[in-house]
């Protein structure tokens, strides 16, 4: 068995000066590096409500350039898969996305269409305006009360209807909102006193404490 001298490269390495020697890896073509940034940037732009829908755009681009990456061979394959599997993981969770805003627009619009009988009441030590809703967001009513109580007897939404009151100017005294429903049940209440003081009673339940 022969001995392999000093300065021999390794069998099966080229020898300094011949083709390979030294070789680097070759570098990232600028459609993989875009395809891994643009990717990545999606996917972590996609978790943040509202700004999230951005990534559908930019999930869709980093996956095109993934695939047209691996599709030509570019070098840094592993460049063109992380922005093709983070493009697709930030498509998937916009996608979601929607489908929770829709299941939750159809939940509000039944709310929404849906009315019962309620009273509102509202009463003050001095001077304020009541504003009411009844089934329609552009169905508000305001009022100016001079003191006292107010009371309405209103159809309205079972899920957008509210009755709110605000203190004249001037007037610290306290004041008070109350909704009740067909069965003369309380559903909210509300207190408050001083300057500019504020109640807001809705017709659902417990949302108001």
């Amino acid at each position: 068995m022969s001995e392999q001298h000093p300065d021999q490269p390794p069998t099966g390495y080229p020898y300094p000066g011949q083709p390979g020697w030294n070789q680097q890896p070759p570098a990232a073509t600028g459609m993989t590096k875009a395809a891994m940034i643009i990717g990545i940037v999606a996917v972590a732009l996609s978790f943040i409500p509202v700004i999230g829908f951005v990534s559908f755009i930019l999930g869709a681009i980093a996956v095109v350039l993934g695939i047209i990456a691996l599709v030509k061979k570019l070098p840094r394959k592993g460049f063109a898969l992380t922005g093709l599997i983070t493009g697709a993981v930030a498509l998937i969770v916009c996608v979601v996305y929607i489908f929770v805003l829709v299941a939750v627009a159809n939940v509000v619009k039944e709310g929404a269409g849906s009315t019962a009988q309620y009273t509102y009441s509202v009463t003050g030590e001095g001077g304020y305006t009541v504003t009411y809703l009844t089934q329609d967001i552009d169905q508000v009513t305001t009022e100016d009360i001079k003191g006292g109580t107010f009371t309405k007897d209103v159809t309205a939404s079972t899920l957008l209807g509210l009755v709110t009151a605000t203190n004249a100017k001037g007037n610290t005294g306290a004041l008070t909102c109350k909704v009740t429903d067909a069965q003369d049940k309380v559903v909210s209440t509300n207190s408050s006193k001083g300057p500019a003081a504020q109640v807001t009673c809705p017709v659902v339940e417990g949302i108001s404490k």
